[in-house]
């Protein structure tokens, strides 16, 4: 780079500006390591539980899309599906506790149609806001709903959509596999919508709970486990996760669980201990760490 010989300093210039990209790119770099150094995370630990003593959450954010967590979806669709499908009966049952607009459901049934043609199955999905039942009800979104900017296979849109128009709707071999609810997870009427099934979900919606909230949300939920069956429990602060699933008798599938959990903290920043929502990044050394990191817990 022949800065000396420049007449008009634009070499100068451009190897300055090469210099200072360069130096704030280290930086970055050595920012990103340092927040993400195992030996500060017992302090980030201890930074993000104060945080969730006083936290405002959210009771009206919503966070799915379609065809989420595809290595999540691989555990659903086999180690899950063939842990109950020996005691349930002639059709394996699904609950999809706060399922928002459709979307985790229908991808449930369109991934078991595909990969699991061996086996019946129902899903009954429910959400708090009525708004959102009447949505998933319709089964009508548009491409920037399904995708939401995430790599969302072709494949699989092909195989769940008809388009129509602008619109994509859910195909009616999917759609008669799953009916909508509205449902509290915090009232004793759940009872009078639900019944046990083999496989419960409620996913993403713990963590918008104050602490006590959550917890007698999760003993709802977990009534409605068959005595063989699976949950998938995403988005819950760990430590809570920790206790609650040992203190139910769930024991953590042991299946691609830093990929899924990998998966689920793609949207946190790296100062994840500053909201109430984030959780810590994956450390392989972590007291039971099926059970922390992971979101698949069997019964029976």
């Amino acid at each position: 780079m022949s800065i000396e010989q420049s007449d008009n300093g634009t070499a100068k210039v451009k190897s300055g500006n090469i210099v200072f990209r360069a130096g704030r790119r280290l930086r970055n770099i050595l920012r990103s390591k340092l927040l993400t150094a195992w030996p500060l995370l017992p302090f980030q630990r201890a930074k993000h539980r104060q945080l969730l003593q006083n936290a405002d959450r959210s009771d009206s954010h919503t966070y799915t899309s379609f065809h989420r967590s595809p290595a999540q979806l691989a555990a659903l669709t086999g180690p899950v599906i063939d842990h109950v499908k020996s005691s349930a009966g002639a059709t394996i049952s699904i609950n999809v506790f706060a399922g928002s607009n459709g979307s985790e459901a229908y991808t449930i049934a369109s991934e078991l149609l595909a990969h699991r043609p061996d086996i019946d199955f129902s899903i009954k999905a429910s959400d708090l806001q009525q708004d959102m039942v009447d949505m998933a009800t319709a089964a009508v979104y548009t491409m920037e709903e399904i995708t939401q900017g995430l790599d969302v296979p072709a494949e699989f849109i092909d195989r769940t959509f008809d388009k129509l128009g602008d619109s994509y709707v859910v195909k009616p071999s999917i759609r008669s596999k799953v009916t909508f609810v509205q449902a509290d997870l915090l009232s004793s009427a759940l009872d009078e919508q639900f019944a046990p099934a083999d496989i419960v979900i409620a996913q993403n919606v713990l963590f918008h709970m104050p602490p006590e909230m959550a917890r007698r949300a999760f003993a709802n939920i977990i009534r409605f486990l068959k005595p063989r069956a699976a949950l998938l429990l995403e988005g819950t602060e760990l430590d809570m996760r920790v206790e609650l699933t040992s203190d139910a008798g769930l024991q953590p599938l042991d299946f691609k669980v830093k990929e899924i959990y990998a998966y689920s903290r793609r949207h946190i920043s790296q100062r994840w201990w500053d909201y109430y929502y984030g959780n810590e990044p994956y450390f392989p050394f972590a007291r039971q760490r099926s059970r922390r990191y992971g979101t698949v817990f069997l019964k029976g």
